[in-house]
């Protein structure tokens, strides 16, 4: 039994073969099969949740590798207007500015070039960054620039 199974939606998978029309079954998170699944499918063709799909495309989520959410990921863990397009991860500090990694001690200097950079009041920003320590967001998201010099300070690669 699967736990989720997205039936009869038109898929497209990012790897530039034409849209289908098909099932999706997820079990722990991960994508099990893609096709026609039936009774004699691989894992079976009941589910604890089904979604139906007719006439609905079935995408992977997007990655956005150019956004400006570093001051608007310390207040909204949405970031929309992203999530309510389909985008699950995004890069962010790729315009050579980023709050991650810092040092604890540089936190007040990064959200005064913040405030001037974005014009986002250094309160809004000061409050959200111990919102985004919490992990309080719901996107995989990751510093461009910000990280290079971070794993230098520390002498990984």
């Amino acid at each position: 039994m699967h736990e989720l199974i997205i039936r009869g939606g038109t898929v497209v998978d990012g790897t530039g073969t034409p849209s289908r029309v098909a099932d999706v079954a997820i079990d722990d998170g991960r994508i099990t099969e893609v096709g026609r699944i039936t009774e004699v499918g691989r894992l079976g063709a009941r589910a604890t949740r089904t979604i139906e799909a007719d006439g609905l495309l079935v995408t992977p989520g997007w990655v956005d590798i150019h956004t400006h959410y570093d001051g608007q990921a310390t207040w909204d863990p949405v970031l929309a207007p992203s999530s309510w397009h389909g985008v699950t991860t995004l890069v962010m500090g790729d315009c050579g500015v980023g709050f991650a990694p810092a040092r604890p001690d540089r936190h007040d200097w990064l959200i005064g070039l913040m405030e001037g950079v974005e014009d986002i009041p250094g309160a809004a920003l000061s409050e959200g960054v111990d919102t985004i320590k919490k992990g309080a967001v719901t996107f995989e998201a990751g510093e461009a620039t910000g990280e290079l010099p971070g794993r230098l300070l520390r002498g990984s690669r």
